[in-house]
């Protein structure tokens, strides 16, 4: 069986940063205690468990908005993760004196800048991402004109009031995007649509592509919670008639998944530490050696 790593993999640069800017804080004496971390800092669990360890406080629950989690604060330092936060949020972190820390991804505030910009030209802003998704909700936050779009059905059952400008959540699939760009241009005449897929996001996702000619088999190590990750895999399957697994790491491994495979491919989300995706690859070549 052989095994072919594909790149780039690991961390992207809004992930590095936002991780190291946790760290920082912990180790600083100049932010008061506790730390705490507004949603995943980014969306990997192995990540986050590592951060719980040096002592920051994660405050994630499904069933609360960031708004709710944050209102039970009273003292302490909060950092945004990678992803943003709604303006709301931030202003009510201020209002209660809590210390700020913004790791929000540069990529993402390149976003919101054109949004707010042509909010003040009078335009309605598309935002196409995923629902409930912490970069999405920052967005949409950002004026009562934004309207969110998922998918080509959307754009079906939409009625906009034109001008309309066309924006993204960052970690799209630059499949689904390009369809939902098509509909748009066919519904909606006085329109600007924009591409905001980041560089990273891109790369990866046509690596995939690339890289999967012959391949029976594909992983993507990567958090079940992370949007990047899911579209690496949305993209194998759908763009290169693979069969692809998500895992976690390499305790997610079936042999059984294994058999009768000549040539496997093993890409990760920007968000997955790299050794996590290392252990996959020794594994597989391991396993090779044996069978």
């Amino acid at each position: 069986m052989i095994v072919k790593d594909i790149r780039p993999r690991g961390f992207c640069k809004g992930v590095h940063f936002a991780i190291e800017k946790v760290k920082e804080v912990l180790k600083s004496n100049n932010y008061p205690k506790p730390i705490y971390v507004l949603g995943y800092i980014v969306h990997n669990r192995h990540v986050v468990d590592e951060l719980t360890e040096m002592g920051a406080i994660t405050l994630d629950d499904h069933s609360m908005s960031r708004m709710e989690l944050i209102e039970g604060i009273s003292e302490g330092t909060i950092v945004i993760s990678a992803h943003g936060t709604p303006i709301d949020v931030i202003n009510k972190i201020k209002e209660k004196r809590l210390t700020l820390v913004d790791a929000t991804c540069q990529d993402v505030y390149v976003t919101h800048d054109l949004i707010k910009s042509y909010l003040n030209k009078n335009y309605h802003v598309v935002y196409i991402g995923k629902k409930n998704h912490p970069e999405t909700n920052a967005s949409l936050s950002l004026g009562n004109k934004v309207f969110l779009i998922e998918n080509v059905e959307d754009v079906n059952h939409s009625h906009i009031e034109e001008p309309i400008f066309v924006t993204n959540q960052t970690t799209f699939s630059i499949k689904d995007i390009f369809n939902i760009h098509l509909a748009l241009k066919e519904k909606y005449q006085d329109i600007i649509i924009t591409e905001e897929i980041c560089n990273a996001t891109r790369i990866r996702q046509n690596a995939i592509i690339k890289s999967n000619e012959d391949a029976d088999l594909c992983y993507i190590v990567g958090d079940t919670r992370s949007n990047n990750s899911k579209n690496l895999a949305k993209i194998s399957r759908q763009m290169t008639n693979t069969r692809t697994i998500l895992i976690q790491s390499v305790d997610d491994i079936n042999p059984l998944d294994l058999k009768d495979v000549q040539l496997v491919t093993v890409s990760s989300g920007a968000s997955t530490p790299e050794y996590l995706t290392k252990e996959v690859i020794s594994y597989l070549k391991t396993f090779s050696n044996e069978n």
